[in-house]
């Protein structure tokens, strides 16, 4: 019979053996975050944390410097576009030393929606109207006499009901590929359509003066500042006709709320763009505009939307109620995706 050995565990010799063993290991990795420069601090410690895992914690100095590095990176890549992200590449040899390398990287917003057609399962967006926007268009009596304005229309899925309803509707998309799918649905049901594809604040020219209804949905999510709600509300106030309505959807933050630079920036990685209630006083001042209803967009999609087509896809409940951004329970999150619908009142 073998007899045990003598063993003596001293914690301050196994952590010399750890820190040896770590030394000895070969690390390499890449962390892709979305840019959001007001996060900085919680970029800053994640990293830390994993360089520290695989024993090459940084010293002050060499924090100090990443910290630097990051800010400068994160800060160039929102400025992009806020479909951007950090790509922290990192590698350990043998031995203490930690080689990293930050790259920024960026698309445009119509080149993601492009990577949505390309990599996702459709319908992209779900198979019925919105609600809000059905509800609004049949309050018309003529279809033929209410024209519409679909901005940002993606796959058509409101212009194609509203056109087959008997609307008059022109489309304005940015992303090609959705203004081809658009414009292969209308010809092959000849509907009273026409696509245009371009950013809509590059001009009114091409525009009616007569449209009874003007529509963004899930638009005014990828705003990037009140300049482009304002350009909305100027666009409305030019071309909607006596009595016309602007509808569309976006996140508030709740009363008592006011989101700081952090919540903004991660939020428009999220396609969550958060304004507040005085943001939308402001951008809509002085205008012909009056802002009519008010409500939740979870609840009155939730209520109104045909039985079995709730929620639209799989992800829009929570993205409507403001948890991408925020890990929270839906009443809890301080903002919320809300139905706003203006009248022309001259």
């Amino acid at each position: 019979m073998v007899e045990p050995r003598p063993q003596s565990v001293d914690p301050a010799l196994r952590d010399a053996l750890t820190r040896r063993l770590h030394s000895r290991s070969v690390v390499s990795g890449q962390i892709t975050l979305p840019a959001a420069p007001g996060l900085l601090d919680a970029y800053v410690t994640m990293c830390d944390d994993i360089f520290a895992a695989v024993g090459r914690r940084f010293s002050a100095e060499q924090l100090v410097h990443f910290r630097s590095l990051l800010d400068d990176q994160l800060k160039q890549a929102f400025a992009a576009s806020q479909r951007s992200n950090v790509v922290i590449a990192y590698d350990a040899p043998i031995g203490t030393v930690l080689n990293y390398h930050v790259t920024p990287e960026w698309s445009s917003v119509e080149g993601t929606y492009e990577n949505w057609i390309a990599s996702r399962e459709p319908p992209l967006f779900g198979t019925e109207p919105d609600a809000r926007v059905w509800e609004l268009a049949c309050g018309a009596t003529d279809p033929g006499a209410f024209r519409v304005l679909d901005i940002g229309a993606g796959t058509g899925r409101n212009a194609l009901a509203l056109a087959r309803r008997g609307h008059p509707v022109d489309v304005v998309e940015l992303t090609p590929k959705f203004a081809d799918m658009i414009r292969a649905d209308v010809a092959r049901e000849s509907l009273d359509v026409r696509v245009v594809q371009r950013d809509v604040f590059a001009t009114t020219d091409d525009l009616r003066r007569d449209y009874q209804l003007i529509l963004l949905s899930e638009v005014v999510s990828d705003f990037r500042t009140t300049k482009d709600l304002r350009g909305v509300f100027e666009l409305a106030a030019k071309c909607l006709g006596p009595a016309g309505r602007l509808v569309f959807n976006t996140f508030l933050a709740r009363n008592g709320y006011a989101p700081d630079d952090a919540a903004r920036e991660f939020g428009q990685q999220m396609y969550t763009s958060i304004f507040t209630r005085d943001e939308m006083a402001a951008a809509s001042a002085r205008l012909p505009l009056q802002l009519v209803t008010d409500e939740s967009v979870y609840d009155y999609e939730k209520a109104h939307l045909p039985d079995g087509a709730w929620p639209p896809t799989g992800w829009y409940a929570e993205w409507v109620s403001g948890q991408d951004a925020f890990d929270l329970d839906r009443e809890l999150c301080p903002i919320e995706m809300r139905w706003l619908v203006y009248q022309k009142t001259s």
